[in-house]
């Protein structure tokens, strides 16, 4: 029961975190990467806020997501385990692609915004090496994986569908809006959903675990 707790714990923390970002600055709308880094050296501050939080609130997210996938069983316990597995790669990648946007603050100030600056800051989502990390950012972690994980918590009974609704909205405005307020929204749904799912994880703990799993429900 109490790492079932601690899960719940977890997702809120991690969920009301994800939701700040869009709260301290407008998205990335810049159409290169000379634009982005000039305005990356003029105001460093809300970049450099932004990818901080947004690193702490996945590393949060993992445990919370690890545990539901572990314990799920009975109805339910298939697309929650594949979500919770999906979701919890895609916070790796999330968790590198917001350390790459902060080091290209580092770069913008590093001096004149040159050629070799754009390079270099290129160069930090460019060729095969960082496909994985797309991938597993933009895919699993931005449109796929909350919506999934979320849908089998719902069909476990853990969280109601309202929900599971409220994360895939929130997923696919993230997602589709990008560099949009939309965006912004689809965020702060998404961490509200994360929010939601913490809080009744920790307030009906017998619930996260998906029908069918008394035996692990007694161990937890």
């Amino acid at each position: 029961m109490i790492r079932i707790k601690v899960a719940g714990v977890s997702t809120i923390l991690g969920g009301l975190l994800l939701a700040v970002p869009p709260f301290l600055g407008p998205p990335n709308s810049a159409d290169s990467t000379h634009a982005r880094l000039i305005e990356l050296a003029a105001n460093p501050g809300p970049a450099t806020a932004k990818s901080l939080v947004f690193q702490i609130a996945v590393v949060l997210l993992l445990p919370g997501i690890a545990a539901l996938g572990a314990l799920a069983r009975g109805r339910g316990s298939l697309p929650v385990v594949l979500g919770a597995f999906v979701y919890g790669f895609g916070v790796v990648g999330a968790f590198a692609f917001a350390l790459t946007e902060g080091m290209q603050v580092t770069i913008a100030q590093s001096g004149p915004i040159t050629d070799s600056l754009v390079d270099a800051a290129d160069s930090l989502e460019g060729g095969a090496a960082v496909i994985p990390m797309f991938v597993l950012a933009f895919l699993f972690f931005h449109l796929i994986g909350l919506p999934l994980l979320t849908v089998g918590l719902a069909w476990a009974r853990t969280i109601p569908w309202w929900l599971a609704a409220v994360a895939t909205a929130g997923s696919c405005a993230a997602f589709f809006g990008s560099g949009t307020p939309v965006e912004s929204a689809g965020w702060v749904a998404q961490g509200a959903a994360l929010t939601g799912i913490g809080w009744s994880i920790v307030r009906r703990p017998e619930r996260a675990i998906a029908y069918g799993n008394r035996s692990a429900l007694n161990s937890a």
